[in-house]
């Protein structure tokens, strides 16, 4: 489904090892019933970005947030480890250059929406002091 409102953007981690990939992430999301990745971008502990969803596509993020939303996942756990620097500064690129093209999305976490503890208490904590 293709989207054309952007209003919100979804913060994720993987609940996994730092090292996990895209193409675990799909594995597990195919496995749910998904047809691809459920994210647009995914952050590696490295910082480096990888693509997922095209942007103008619907992600399978959050039940019943989907339609006008973003969704980028970290990779790690954040209810027991701290992001790493260079995911922060990636986090905070990605988010200006989707601010940019959508000035009134706001940026929210998975726990936001929904009785996630994702995307971890240490990442969270950093979310909510930069974008209360």
């Amino acid at each position: 489904m293709k989207q054309s409102k952007i209003n919100t953007i979804v913060i994720h981690h993987s609940a996994s090892k730092p090292s996990t990939t895209i193409e675990e992430i799909t594995t597990w999301h195919k496995a749910r019933g998904f047809n691809t990745v459920g994210y647009h971008k995914v952050i590696y502990d490295d910082g480096s970005i990888v693509n997922g969803r095209p942007e103008n596509t619907v992600p399978a993020s959050v039940k019943d947030h989907n339609k006008y939303s973003l969704a980028v996942c970290l990779c790690g756990n954040f209810e027991i480890d701290q992001p790493t620097q260079w995911q922060l500064i990636s986090l905070e690129l990605l988010i200006r250059e989707w601010k940019t093209k959508w000035p009134d999305a706001l940026v929210v976490t998975h726990r936001d929406l929904a009785p996630t503890l994702c995307p971890g208490k240490n990442l969270y904590s950093w979310v909510k002091s930069k974008y209360p």
